[in-house]
This record gives structure tokens, C-alpha cells and sequence, in this order.
């Protein structure tokens, strides 16, 4: 049985959440587990200690009333000595109340981190198209946010500046970069939960977070490189500042801009700011890293291994010629397909290169490898047993590049490029030959896994529109007919469900495909020796500076006719009555 990338189940999402869950809880409580931690007024402090809001009231019991004095949430740097009594005793109540870690708060933190992290793997699994059902990604996103939240709680325990500095919206652009945006929208909103229960579920704190990611996704767009990914930081910034205004006033009843800019290490706002453009620079400086974590290859490796003196390709065009030319045509096209679309363009020409290796262990089954007037193997074995030949090239092609250590991104181009479709032409020559041997659909359909991303999605598509298109006269009615028949085949068949590609998406495929089959195709006029009008002069040898000395005296003799007033031809003189 052939072995494909996993898909998540419903145990499998059950324990990864699980376990995400145990590890947050624990990060969130990490300094109540160690006595030494403690802040004691009077000492120094061993960590930051941030106090949650507090609203400090002044009861009148005669009067039966209550008068609010202050809203407090002291923030105890790290190595400073507590010494306000209000602080202290703030200090002081905060934390006898975790210390030591109570069961029933431990595992209500738990339940939240469960929950949260469930109905995000479960969005993935059952809503998110593509690679976002596979639990290699699944595992890799956790991952990411693990990393994440374990710097941004040492951040906040070693040093006192505020949590609003936090690149929360980094994870959502990654998602982003290797998923789809709206995928990114719901990991922006678990990540907004998460980051906030480290300073105590702080609504205000989490919206900034909420809106610092959403406005990076959305300022994305299709273009997702280079410098689009920075400017996703500044338009985060604009949005966090005027969130977190916002939320002062709706929270506190007011917002004092100038005690904001007073004191611009301490400021919230500002720190809101820099926050959003820190997601920005960190989003970009660590999308290599990031992507790979979540199962991606490099673009440095990927460069790799499209040189054309890989030993694999070497292989491939030593014992499958006409295959590797095949490969060679479709690595243009599908390139120029996900260009379109706005896909990883090199991955899709890698996965091109590769994806019919399993060609060379039986090179002579496939028509495209046979010399003019060479017969073909398939006349003299039944149709059911021509169609296991060629079915075990995916079989063969995913068993060398795995020998060969190529990244499981690019072999995942080997067994979804026919996904789990039908081999039409055997399946139907056995119909007509009675079906001797009683074989249903089953025995014809190739043993892999339909695609999961749009990469996979438009080789499939290529592979057959390239293979069908040496079929037609080159005319773009006929290339039109060929690419449409192709895409609405596949998508009857149920070969694209997963791949997450829209309609409008096919669409763009379908008119840049045809473009670049009219452009491969183009016609030429006929040169004069095609033409057959007799015998005709064939130009001699000449070097660079015969050239240069022929142009020379051409141009010397044009300028001394051009001078000499015998060589005019004389005006037609009138004739006479």
C-alpha cells in the first residue's frame, strides 16, 4: 500500500489538542511551580510580576455605598523592592491566591487551552482546504505557537514593559504564507485567547491582539514575499494604536493620550504600535523557518533541486527520454499556471520535474518513451495487468525520491498527480473484450491520494492537459476544448474536492494555459529552401570582422553614388509634338 502524507483524525485531534493543552497550561503557571519565584514585598522581585486590574473601592457602611478610588494593575519589574503599601498588599493578595497551583485553576486553564485548540484543529481538519486536514501540519502550526508563547511568557517575566509588544500577528501571516488567509483569520483569533491568558485573559490586551492579526491578513493579499510581508506590519501598527484606544475607553471610560507618551517605555499604546510592527519584521524575518516548520520546503532547496544535473533528472532523462521531455514541457506550463494564481511557482516546477520518475523502472509501458515504429508491450497482456504497469510508476516514482531523500512536499507531487482516478483507456478496452477476468472500477484506479494543495492540484491538471494537447491541431478552439474537457472531467470525478482551488481560480488556469499553448505552438513562416523554387545560393563562412568589413565597403560605395552627380538617373525629358 502506498504511503501518503496522514490526514488528521478524529482520535488524532483529540490528542493533539490535548497535549497543546497540558503544555500551555503549564507555560501559564510555569513561576507558581518554582517557590524561589515568589514576589515578596520588602525583596527583591525574582521575576516580573504583573498584577491583574484591580479597581481599589472605598466602602461606606453607614451609608451603605461603595466609591471607587483607583483601577490598579501594578507591574513589578523584575529586581525592584515593593515598598507602596497598596502595591504591597496588591502584591501580596495576588499571590497567596496561586500559590501553590490549584488543581481546580489548573484544570480550568486546561479545559480553556482544550477547547480552543479543538475547534482550531477541527476548523482545519474539516474546513480548511488542503495540507490544513494533514496532521503534519496541524503538529507544525502547534508547534509554532508553542515556540511563540513560550518567548512571549519569558518576555513577560524577565523584563516589565508591556504585553501589547508581543508579534501575536506573526503566526497568522505564516498561516497565511503556507495555508490560506482564511485559515489565518481563525488562528489569529485562537492566538488572540492564547497570548491574552498569559496576563490574565485582559479583554483589552486580546483585542489588540484580535485586530493586529486580522489587519495583517487581510493587508496580505495574494501577494505574500518580500516586502508585502513588512508592510503588513505598519498597517497592524495603524489598527493596534487605534484598537487600543478604543478599548481604554470602553473599558476605563477614558484614554489620556499625553500620560500615554509621558512615560514611552511604559505606554500601552505605543507598545500596541511597536507590536504590530514587530509582527510585521518578525513575520518576515523567520517565513523561511516558520513555513518549514509547518512542512514546507526551502527556496534554497528547492533551487537545488531544480538544477538539471541532479542525478534523479539525470536518470529520468537517460531512461525515459520522452517522459523527462513531457516533464520538461509541463514544468513551463504549470509554472506559468501558479504564477497566475498567485502559488508557489517553484514548488509547482520542482513537483513537475519529479513527478513521473517512477517512469524509468519500465520506461517501454509508456508511449512517449517508444521509438517511431517501435510496438508497444501492452498488445501482448491483458488490459487489467497494462494497467497495473502503469499504475506502479506512482508506486516506483514515490519509492526513489523517498530513497533519494527527496522532501516529502515534492514526492507528495508523485502520488496525488493522478490521484485516485480511473485509467479510462484500459478499464474501457476491458468493457469491450467482455471483461473476462471480472474486474470492477477498483483494479483500475491509481493507488494515491488526490490532491491537497493548489500546487498538486494544477500539475494533475497539466500533466494531462500537456499530454492530450500533442493530440490536437495546435489551434486555440482545439486547446480550449481539450483544457475545459480536462478540468470539468476531473472535477466530475472528484479529483480537485480537496485541493482548495475556486472556480475563479480554474478559470485563470484554464486562459493562461491556453495562452501558453498558443504561445508554445506559434506558427512560422517557411524558409526559402522549404519552399522548393530551385536551387539556391547557401551562404558561406564568415567571421566577425569580415562582417564588420563587408557592411564597411557597402557603406562607402552607397556614399560615393550618393556624391557623384553622373550616377543620378536624369529627369524624363518630354517628348516632342
Amino acid at each position: 500500500m502506498l504511503r501518503t502524507r496522514i490526514i488528521a483524525s478524529t482520535l488524532g485531534i483529540l490528542v493533539v489538542s490535548a497535549v497543546f493543552a497540558a503544555v500551555m497550561t503549564f507555560v501559564n503557571r510555569a513561576e507558581t511551580f518554582v517557590a524561589p519565584f515568589e514576589v515578596e514585598p520588602g525583596m527583591p522581585a525574582p521575576v516580573t510580576l504583573r498584577v491583574p486590574w484591580t479597581r481599589v473601592v472605598d466602602i461606606d457602611h453607614d451609608q451603605a455605598r461603595a466609591r471607587a478610588l483607583a483601577s490598579r494593575a501594578p507591574i513589578v519589574a523584575r529586581g525592584t523592592v515593593v515598598d507602596d503599601p497598596e502595591i504591597a498588599a496588591l502584591v501580596t493578595e495576588f499571590e497567596e491566591g496561586r500559590r501553590p497551583p490549584r488543581a481546580d485553576d489548573l484544570l480550568g486553564l486546561f479545559f480553556v487551552y482544550f477547547l480552543i485548540a479543538l475547534m482550531l484543529t477541527a476548523y482545519m481538519r474539516g474546513l480548511s482546504p488542503g495540507r490544513g486536514a494533514l496532521i503534519r501540519t496541524q503538529l507544525g502550526l502547534l508547534t509554532l505557537a508553542v515556540v511563540l508563547l513560550v518567548v512571549a511568557k519569558a518576555f513577560l517575566l524577565l523584563t516589565p514593559l508591556p504585553a501589547h509588544l508581543i508579534p501575536v500577528a506573526a503566526m497568522s501571516v505564516w498561516t497565511a504564507l503556507y495555508l490560506d488567509r482564511r485559515t489565518a483569520l481563525i488562528v489569529g483569533l485562537a492566538m488572540a485567547f492564547f497570548a491574552a491568558s498569559l496576563v490574565g485573559f485582559r479583554l483589552a490586551t486580546a483585542a489588540v491582539y484580535l485586530a493586529t492579526s486580522v489587519a495583517s491578513v487581510l493587508s496580505l493579499g495574494s501577494k505574500k514575499k518580500g516586502l508585502k510581508v513588512l508592510q503588513t506590519g505598519v498597517i497592524a501598527a495603524v489598527v493596534a494604536g487605534g484598537v487600543y484606544a478604543a478599548a481604554r475607553v470602553i473599558f476605563d471610560g477614558h484614554f489620556d493620550f499625553y500620560a500615554e507618551i509621558a512615560d514611552p517605555l511604559r505606554s500601552p499604546m505605543l507598545a500596541s504600535i511597536a507590536g504590530g510592527l514587530a509582527s510585521g519584521v518578525v513575520a518576515w524575518a523567520f517565513s523561511g523557518l516558520a513555513v518549514i516548520v509547518l512542512g514546507s520546503v526551502s527556496r534554497t532547496r528547492l533551487l537545488e533541486l531544480s538544477d538539471l544535473d541532479q542525478p534523479l533528472l539525470k536518470k529520468m532523462a537517460r531512461e525515459a527520454p520522452g517522459s523527462w521531455e513531457h516533464s520538461r514541457a509541463m514544468a513551463n506550463l504549470a509554472e506559468a499556471a501558479a504564477n497566475a494564481i498567485g502559488a508557489d511557482a517553484l514548488l509547482t516546477r520542482v513537483g513537475a520535474y519529479y513527478h513521473d520518475l517512477g517512469k524509468t523502472c519500465q520506461a517501454k509501458y509508456f508511449v512517449e518513451n517508444l521509438q517511431p515504429g517501435e510496438p508497444t508491450p501492452h498488445r501482448h497482456i491483458p488490459a487489467d495487468l497494462s494497467a497495473d504497469a502503469i499504475m506502479a510508476h506512482v508506486v516506483e516514482g514515490v519509492n526513489i525520491l523517498r530513497d533519494g531523500r527527496i522532501p516529502e512536499p515534492v514526492i507528495e507531487f508523485a502520488y496525488t498527480h493522478h490521484g485516485t482516478s480511473v485509467i479510462e483507456y484500459f478499464w474501457h478496452k476491458t468493457l469491450e473484450e467482455g471483461n473476462p477476468r471480472q474486474r470492477d472500477e477498483s483494479f483500475f484506479r491509481y493507488p494515491g491520494m488526490r490532491p491537497r494543495t493548489k500546487e498538486t492540484a494544477i500539475v494533475m491538471l497539466i500533466d494531462a492537459i500537456e499530454a492530450a494537447s500533442r493530440t490536437v491541431e495546435p489551434d486555440r478552439q482545439e486547446f480550449e476544448a481539450v483544457v475545459q474537457r480536462i478540468i470539468f472531467g476531473k472535477l466530475r470525478q472528484g479529483q480537485l474536492d480537496e485541493c482548495g482551488l475556486t472556480l475563479q481560480e480554474l478559470r485563470t488556469i484554464s486562459s493562461k494555459v491556453v495562452d501558453s499553448l498558443c504561445s508554445i505552438y506559434h506558427s512560422r513562416i517557411k524558409y526559402p529552401w522549404q519552399e522548393k523554387k530551385g536551387d539556391l545560393p547557401q551562404p558561406g563562412a564568415a567571421t566577425e570582422d569580415d562582417v564588420a568589413k563587408a557592411r564597411q565597403s557597402a557603406a562607402e560605395h552607397e556614399h560615393a553614388e550618393d556624391e557623384d552627380p553622373s550616377s543620378e538617373n536624369p529627369l524624363p525629358q518630354p517628348e516632342a509634338p
